[in-house]
């Protein structure tokens, strides 16, 4: 019985500690002292378990689950808005969502049938397009979309159609240019990806020391980044972190 009556005082105390640490009503810190059965179970409930599904970590969780259960209902999702409303940013959505199950052809099909009167040389739907290419295997068709995307809006700016462009070149064997692409990215790309491609680029052309020193620095601003920035980085910190220790 002691023991009970010791662990019901500690949970009692944690309850309360995080009421108050919270600023919620203190009448949750009067139910869960002189009602602590009833005041604790109502606090799980109506507090607790709402700020937990509100969290990143279990939303993320939550997802993870639903995409297990219903594999197709975030596509259903994408043709449902589009159909209560035909934007390009439902259209950008929805292809991207056919490209996530495998149906490149039909996003392709849909960014192609979108890019026509005043969307006809809209920078989303070609920068789209020319994923969509790069996601088939079709390098080619991807940097000429690019180029198109360029010519037809110059102020256009995208870090990650710069670095599609840069990773197309390299598919296609022009190794000085994509070296150029990724010479400039890695001036303002923000994340990890763009500086760690270019670094497996040189390593492929037995340029090992300028790899090296590339990896190296990546691995020096990962442990100045927020635990955040890491986790969104976490694969191309992985691939920085063993290419810096490998022997080429």
């Amino acid at each position: 019985m002691p023991v009970i009556g010791i662990l019901i005082l500690i949970i009692q105390i944690g309850f309360a500690a995080h009421a108050i640490r919270r600023g919620h009503d203190q009448i949750w810190i009067y139910l869960i002292i002189f009602v602590p059965l009833i005041g604790c179970l109502l606090y799980t409930l109506m507090v607790l378990l709402p700020e937990a599904r509100s969290s990143r970590a279990v939303r993320g969780v939550s997802k993870a689950i639903t995409t297990t259960l219903d594999p197709k209902r975030d596509l259903r999702k994408r043709l449902d808005n589009l159909d209560a409303s035909d934007t390009v940013e439902n259209r950008t959505m929805l292809a991207d969502e056919l490209i996530k199950h495998g149906m490149i052809d039909d996003a392709i099909e849909l960014y192609q049938r979108s890019l026509k009167g005043i969307y006809g040389t809209d920078p989303y739907l070609l920068l789209g397009l020319a994923k969509a290419f790069f996601s088939a295997g079709k390098f080619k068709d991807s940097k000429e979309t690019l180029d198109t995307l360029i010519q037809k809006n110059p102020e256009f700016r995208n870090q990650e159609g710069h670095l599609l462009y840069a990773r197309s070149l390299e598919e296609l064997g022009e190794i000085d240019k994509a070296m150029e692409e990724y010479q400039a990215l890695c001036q303002y790309y923000s994340g990890a990806e763009a500086k760690c491609r270019y670094g497996l680029l040189l390593k492929r052309q037995g340029k090992i020391a300028e790899a090296t020193q590339i990896f190296e620095e990546l691995i020096r601003t990962a442990k100045r980044a927020s635990k955040h920035s890491n986790r969104l980085n976490k694969e191309w910190l992985d691939i920085a972190q063993r290419e810096a220790h490998s022997e080429g």
